[in-house]
């Protein structure tokens, strides 16, 4: 019995050193006595007075559960976002809609938080459905039977609101019970959280996750908790308020609240909690308290760890994923296991951050991996609020970030720093201070490291990479427990001594900075991307060969340096299954004997890999695992496929004449084709691919294959084949294809016909670019007319033989209503085809125009042109920002409705034909920046008046105009320009 007494003092004690390093200790100290988590109550009834910026996530979710699956006794959807993100409000909004009342029998509401009981959500439903609140029954099969004979025959759509719940076990028997009390099929459940492993523990069909407002869209929410509904803003307030919403960062709860806390408040105290933020106010505990469950729901010592060190960014701040996990392994956070080295315990630590709401992904990688993270403001208080939470002052301050005005740092608090991120060089001298210093990152101003660190013999992470130091000293060899080296793009050697750094994990360098001699004895390393090839010892492909722990991607550079086959296998390529993207590369300037073939053949990769890159191979034909995409099971002696492969990229591989077998490739996504001037025709298919990029193929004649079966293909490019004469019929039928752009394609004639159905089809095309392509005779109006409703951007240039623009002008002015940028240049007859029909063209949106009237101009259709340019002008006049015009030297024309653009910023004229512009140009309130090109009759320009906000003036090739000093000395606050020289 002493003995298990003193384990548990023992545990006791442990925990108690936890506490305190965690910064928590005082928290437990003082807290009140301990109270059961409790949340509100949520209904579907509540009126949301406040409903703003959530105009396109309503419709998405009602199609998703309106058009869910008749077949299935019930589909789900979950809503994801942090807590504070409307998840509830936007919730309320989807289940009162007429939609779902007409599509399904019965509507429930179940509010389910932090417990998930099975028998008390069982009678929340049976109450619901019944109105009954009676006695609690506490027997399942009891409850069971009553829900099965209520739901008999009746569809429903069951809301389940905040859900905490991540065991399968007790999902999965709920929902088998609701399973066998449901007489129907097509039933609808959705539910909320703010996990993501919430979300894929119920499995649904559909994830869709609540992102943050807009700034705009926060202040709407501010206004309307402030002001009466119809109410003036006067200025001072509204400029302060638009700073508040700022810092809202998009959550819809943050603007709720602090618009309440702004309601009769005077402008000097509107700027005072501008100053001191909501953190600081009694009304941010309402939030704090919504975030606090989520960081209570942090199971492990050492991810609290790993959230609280979040805040030592500053607010805002973008924080990328691997620095972040490198960051937390040098401060000794990440303790690997049998399974999991540190690496590997990290990206699962920032994945559960992310999937609890405290991180949210800013950026994602090629592979669909968030890549970069932000904090919410909100989210930032609080990890801050519990690292400095150090009353009694026991726990000494681990983490820094450091600028220009950061007050001196005392000694005593220098000596306990772990990390240090320093802003400027004002710190350089007191760097032996921080003696316990694991993690540093210079910024800025720094050209050499500063001598001061061969001291810091802790230290396990450097960060240079926003340094011009160019040169690394020999005694950086003496930095032992160093993990983590990041270089910056100035840096062009490494020194030797690096070699004796065993403990170096992570290299990261650019693709000139040149590695040491025997970079292979370092066997720890898992971060490598380039490798340059050398003849001498040392510095050949063997180095690789001990590197089994490298990881993600590396670039092996001048491969003609590798003799044959049997040298690249000692880089042992095939026995490293976690280097997942790969690039080969050959130089161009070489003149030794090629063995390109027999080298591939031995750089084998590992069947995991995902991407490839292959440039300067000057085979005839590739290896049998390239042109398999394969790769050789020796074993079994049969060749695995490459089944995780998403990207293939070829790069001036100018001797092969056909690109590798591609239709075994599930995933395969992106292809890339560069530079491969013998290949006449793409004989492969891949029936998955989202990207196809095919460029300067000199050859290609025929590009068949890939518009069959390729309904997820959503970025077309096509540049500089310049014997292509036309593309496959149907290329309307591909409803998946966001952007396409042929560019220089000098031969083509044609880009297909649409398929028989175009006209019941709809694409979602968003940016259609049609170049250079000066043989190209028709764009059928039947594809615009499939992609028109969703196209947002359309250039169409230097197309000199297109017969049919005036069509496509009245297909565009019928259905086209999202367009933001249109240009139109060097394309015949730029006139509708039909009078009037500009008329109904909603551009409204449009913000970039740029025209050319000139090509193939006459006086006949002068006037059509002129009604058709000013029709566009008149439909945008309040949101057009840019206007490229170019005319007619022997055509008298300036657009009237020029004077009407409120919004035009840049304004762009080319070859106009006339003497003088007139006096309204400068009423122009928004425009800054006016250009005039090649206007060879203009001679005058007009006065400009004090009031004008004209702030440069670009003039080039206008012969006949002259800046005279008087003119010039009424405009002096003018910048400008004449022929490129300062006037």
């Amino acid at each position: 019995m002493a003995h298990t007494i003193k384990q548990i003092n023992a545990t006791f004690e442990r925990m108690k050193k936890t506490a305190t390093e965690l910064g928590i200790q005082s928290m437990v100290v003082s807290a009140p006595v301990a109270i059961t988590h409790t949340s509100i109550e949520t209904d579907s009834v509540s009126l949301d007075p406040i409903f703003i910026g959530r105009d396109d996530d309503v419709p998405k979710l009602v199609h998703m559960l309106t058009q869910i699956q008749g077949d299935r006794i019930f589909s789900m959807v979950a809503l994801v976002g942090m807590g504070g993100m409307g998840k509830t409000t936007l919730t309320r909004n989807v289940f009162n809609h007429e939609s779902l009342k007409a599509r399904f029998g019965s509507l429930i509401w179940v509010h389910v938080s932090q417990t998930f009981d099975p028998i008390s959500l069982f009678n929340k439903i049976y109450s619901t459905l019944t109105s009954n609140t009676g006695d609690r029954v506490e027997i399942k099969e009891v409850i069971l039977k009553r829900l099965k004979e209520v739901l008999n025959s009746k569809t429903y759509i069951l809301v389940l609101d905040d859900v905490w719940n991540e065991d399968v076990q007790m999902w999965e028997d709920f929902i088998n019970s609701m399973s066998g009390v449901t007489s129907t099929t097509g039933n609808g459940i959705l539910i909320t959280t703010r996990s993501e492993k919430v979300a894929s523990t119920v499995n649904p069909f559909h994830i869709h996750h609540l992102n943050g407002l807009s700034d705009e869209d926060c202040w709407s929410i501010i206004k309307a908790k402030t002001f009466d509904k119809n109410g003036e803003v006067p200025s001072g307030f509204e400029m302060v308020g638009r700073k508040i919403a700022k810092r809202c960062r998009g959550l819809p709860l943050a603007a709720n609240v602090v618009g309440g806390v702004l309601r009769c408040k005077s402008e000097e105290e509107w700027r005072s909690i501008n100053e001191t933020w909501i953190s600081d106010d009694e009304e941010g505990q309402n939030i704090s308290k919504i975030l606090i469950l989520s960081f209570d729901h942090l199971s492990l010592p050492s991810l609290k760890k790993c959230f609280t060190f979040c805040s030592v960014f500053p607010k805002g701040r973008k924080i990328r994923k691997e620095e972040l996990i490198e960051l937390w392994m040098a401060e000794g956070f990440l303790q690997p296991s049998r399974r999991n080295d540190m690496e590997s315990v990290g990206d699962m630590y920032f994945n559960v951050l992310l999937q609890n709401s405290l991180l949210q992904i800013q950026m994602s990688d090629d592979y669909g991996n968030a890549s970069e993270c932000v904090m919410h403001d909100l989210v930032h208080d609080l990890a801050s609020s519990v690292l400095s939470n150090n009353e009694d002052g026991s726990t000494p301050f681990r983490y820094m970030f450091l600028n220009q005005e950061s007050s001196p740092i005392p000694e005593k608090v220098a000596k306990h720093l772990r990390t240090v991120f320093l802003d400027c060089e004002t710190f350089d001298a007191k760097l032996s201070n921080f003696e316990c210093l694991h993690n540093l990152t210079l910024s800025v101003d720094y050209k050499e490291l500063p001598d001061s660190v061969r001291e810091l013999v802790h230290l396990r992470n450097l960060n240079i990479s926003d340094t011009y130091i160019n040169k690394l000293p020999k005694w950086i060899g003496k930095l032992h427990h160093l993990q983590t080296l990041r270089a910056c793009r100035e840096l062009e050697n490494l020194p030797s001594t690096l070699k004796h750094m065993f403990n170096l994990r992570h290299l990261h360098i650019y693709s000139h900075t040149k590695l040491p001699e025997e970079i292979g004895r370092l066997t720890s390393l898992r971060t490598l991307p380039y490798f340059t090839v050398g003849k001498e010892k040392g510095f050949q492909i063997e180095e690789l060969g001990s590197l089994n722990n490298l990881k993600g991607s590396l670039e092996i550079k001048d491969l003609e340096m590798v003799p044959d086959k049997e040298e690249a296998q000692k880089a042992n390529i095939f026995q490293k299954p976690n280097l997942f993207d790969l690039a080969y590369a050959w130089s161009d300037d070489r003149e030794n004997e090629r063995n390109d073939e027999s080298v591939l053949e031995g750089l084998q990769p590992h069947p995991n890999l995902k991407k490839l890159k292959i440039s300067g191979f000057k085979g005839k034909r590739f290896p049998t695992w390239t042109e398999k995409m394969a790769v050789r099971d020796w074993p079994h002696c049969s060749w695995v496929p490459l089944p995780n492969l998403i990207k293939i990229k070829l790069v001036e591989c100018s001797e092969i004449e056909e690109i590798p077998t591609l239709e075994h490739l599930p995933n395969l996504k992106s292809l890339s084709l560069k530079k491969l001037k013998k290949v006449r025709f793409i004989n492969a298919s891949s029936n998955h691919l989202t990207s196809l990029k095919i460029e300067e193929l000199d050859r290609l004649e025929c590009l068949q294959w890939f518009f069959h079966n390729n309904q997820d293909l959503s970025y077309l490019y096509i540049s500089k084949c310049r014997v292509l004469r036309e593309l496959p019929n149907g290329l309307n039928t591909l409803h998946s294809l966001e952007n396409l752009f042929i560019f220089y394609c000098e031969n083509l004639k044609s880009i297909g016909n649409p398929s028989g159905g175009a006209r019941q089809s709809q694409g979602i095309l968003r940016r259609l670019s049609i170049e250079r392509c000066g043989e190209l005779m028709e764009l059928p109006c039947e594809m615009l007319e499939s992609w028109a409703p969703t196209i947002e951007e359309l250039a169409l240039e230097g197309l000199r033989r297109l017969k049919n623009l005036p069509m496509l002008i009245d297909c565009l002015a019928k259905s086209s209503r999202r367009l933001i940028h249109l240009t139109i240049r060097g394309v015949p007859k730029l006139k509708a085809g039909s009078s009037g029909s500009v008329e109904s063209w909603d551009l409204s949106s449009l913000k970039t125009l740029s025209i050319d009237v000139s090509v193939e101009w006459s006086r006949e259709d002068s006037v059509g042109i002129a009604e058709t340019v000013e029709g566009m002008l008149q439909r945008c006049s309040n949101s057009l920002t840019d206007l490229e015009l170019k005319g007619m030297e022997n055509w008298e024309w300036l657009p009237q409705s020029i004077q009407h653009l409120t919004s035009v910023y840049i304004l762009i004229l080319e070859n106009i034909g006339v003497e003088e512009l007139p006096q309204w140009l400068w009423n122009l309130s928004s425009l800054r920046r006016l250009y005039l090109w090649n206007c060879n009759k203009l001679k005058r320009l007009p006065s400009v008046d004090d009031s004008n906000k004209l702030e440069w003036l670009y003039i080039s090739d206008c012969p006949e105009l002259r800046i005279d000093s008087e003119w010039r000395s009424h405009h002096r606050h003018l910048q400008i320009e004449v022929d490129g020289q300062p006037v």
